[in-house]
Formats: structure tokens, C-alpha cells, sequence
């Protein structure tokens, strides 16, 4: 598998995994699951996304439709639903004053990407490389996916809280998840970038990855997922560190209220993940199937 290319689709996804071993038997495979014990007067749940999926492949059942029904409110790694965080990370999308990227690329990446461009946007790099590597992929990953309709499960999340009138707040900020990538050499995140369009495999990588997402493998992502180099550099700040940081804010959510929690599949395996930090903690973490 390409690791550079399985690099990019986590800048992309956040689907972040440590390289620690951990595994799960078959049956406790599932991306949700029931928070309860440690004095909760409820329980809350915990689901793993996918942050953009073909909306034929959307996976939505009445586990899921049921978890959010007996929950008051709704935690995301940020707050979609807040305008002014959503114009935050309009702006820091963005490179420092608008400098344009396009020429750090190396040149077949830079001809291919400006060709992708051009041909699903009507515009290229001169336009286009005003924005940082993590914006540019999401733009290109939309139009790699075989669709034409793409779903969000943040998305979908944001318009329940709407139509529920319940409250949503975020684990996080905008502005601190992009922030991560500025630790991350730029040249690394361009030739991750330049991988997606430029590897034959790209497609069918990705689709091995939804795969296992659709079949909620959570020890399939994590072997697909763990490969990538990236990880070995900066796992810790990719997940490890906003793991441990969630904890408390997840706790203060579940013994407030019934709360339930949507963050990127990856965030949910492993010794550092939220199942076995919230166990830790003292809680009894189930899967729901």
C-alpha cells in the first residue's frame, strides 16, 4: 500500500491511530458505542466517522438514529453549527498573506494537480494555491470519490441538532486542528497532496479504507492506517495529545447531560483512543451492534 497516499487521506479525515498495539475480538467491532457506569445518571454514546463518504455508502441505522434520540446534545470534534467558527476556518484555509504554494510543488505534482483542478473546478493552482495542503485535499478528495453525491456525517449530524433544536458544541476548535498542520514540514504535506492525483492506486486504496469502515473493522483501519509514515513523526500530536484532552472535556458532557459524541473512527482504537482512555477513567464502554 502507499503510504504517502494513506498519509494525505488522513490529513484530509483526521483518522488518526497510534502505532501501539491494540486489538479488539471481531464481535466488539462497531463504530458505536454506549458510554454508561462511573455515578452517569445516563448514558451517552460514542461514534466513529468518516469524514466524507459516497452518499450511497452513508451509513445510518436506527443504532445510530436511536443513540441520538436518547441524547440531549451533540459533540463534534468542532462546532459546524457555529458561524463564526465556520468562518475561522474559511480564513485559515488560507496561506499567510494569500501566498500562493503552487511553485514549491515539484513539477509532475504540480502539472497533475493544476490539471485535476482545471478539470473538476474550471481553475487551477494560480487560483487554487492561495490555500494550505490539508484545504487543497479535501477539494481534490471530493472529486476522486466514484460519485457524484458525497455525504458528511458532521453534516448530517448538524442538521439533527437543527431539526431537534439541540445543543452541539465542539471538542475542539478550527483553528486548533488546522494549527497541527503547521507542524508538519510543508514539503511533506505537498508530496502527500501530489500522491492522490499522481498513484494510479489512489482509488482503490481509498475504497479499501471505506471498506473497512462500512464493515466497522476498527482493527482493519487501524493495520491499513498505522503504515503511514506520518505517524512514526507525529502521531502524538495527531491523536495521542488531543485524545488525552478530550477526556475531560467528554466527562464534564456526560455527567451534565446525555451526550452523544461524533469523532473521526480513528480516534476510537488503540491504548491511547477514547474507548480505552474513557475505561480508564472508570466507565464501562460498549459496543452497540
Amino acid at each position: 500500500m502507499n503510504k504517502k497516499l494513506i498519509s494525505a487521506l488522513i490529513l484530509v479525515f483526521f483518522q488518526a491511530y497510534s502505532l501501539t498495539a491494540w486489538s479488539q475480538s471481531a464481535a466488539d467491532n462497531s463504530l458505536l458505542w454506549k458510554i454508561s457506569g462511573n455515578e452517569l445518571s445516563e448514558d451517552s454514546y460514542l461514534f466513529g466517522t468518516i469524514h466524507i463518504i459516497c452518499q450511497d455508502q452513508f451509513k445510518m441505522d436506527e443504532r445510530i438514529l436511536g443513540a441520538l434520540e436518547s441524547s440531549e446534545k451533540i459533540a463534534l470534534e468542532i462546532n459546524l453549527s457555529d458561524p463564526n467558527e465556520l468562518m475561522a476556518m474559511q480564513r485559515i484555509s488560507m496561506n499567510e498573506n494569500f501566498a500562493n504554494i503552487q511553485d514549491a510543488f515539484e513539477e509532475n505534482q504540480r502539472e497533475a494537480i493544476d490539471a485535476f483542478l482545471v478539470e473538476h473546478y474550471g481553475v487551477g493552482l494560480q487560483q487554487f494555491g492561495v490555500f494550505k495542503p490539508f484545504a487543497l485535499s479535501s477539494l481534490i478528495l471530493v472529486k476522486i470519490l466514484p460519485c457524484e453525491e458525497v455525504g458528511s456525517y458532521e453534516m448530517f449530524f448538524v442538521e439533527k441538532a437543527n431539526e431537534k433544536s439541540m445543543p452541539m458544541m465542539g471538542l475542539e476548535s478550527g483553528e486548533f486542528q488546522a494549527g497541527l498542520f503547521d507542524k508538519i514540514p510543508l514539503q511533506q504535506q505537498l508530496d502527500d497532496l501530489g500522491k492522490m492525483v499522481t498513484d494510479p492506486e489512489s482509488l482503490k486504496e481509498f475504497e479499501e479504507l471505506v471498506q473497512a469502515y462500512l464493515e466497522e473493522d476498527i482493527d482493519r483501519l487501524y493495520t491499513l492506517i498505522s503504515q503511514a509514515d506520518i505517524f512514526q513523526e507525529f502521531g502524538d500530536i495527531l491523536l495521542e495529545e488531543r485524545n488525552r484532552n478530550w477526556i475531560p472535556i467528554i466527562e464534564a458532557l456526560i455527567r451534565e447531560q446525555p451526550t452523544f459524541i461524533a469523532v473521526g473512527s480513528g480516534h476510537l482504537a488503540s491504548e491511547i483512543g477514547l474507548i480505552h482512555l474513557l475505561r480508564k477513567a472508570g466507565y464501562t464502554v460498549e459496543p452497540i451492534k
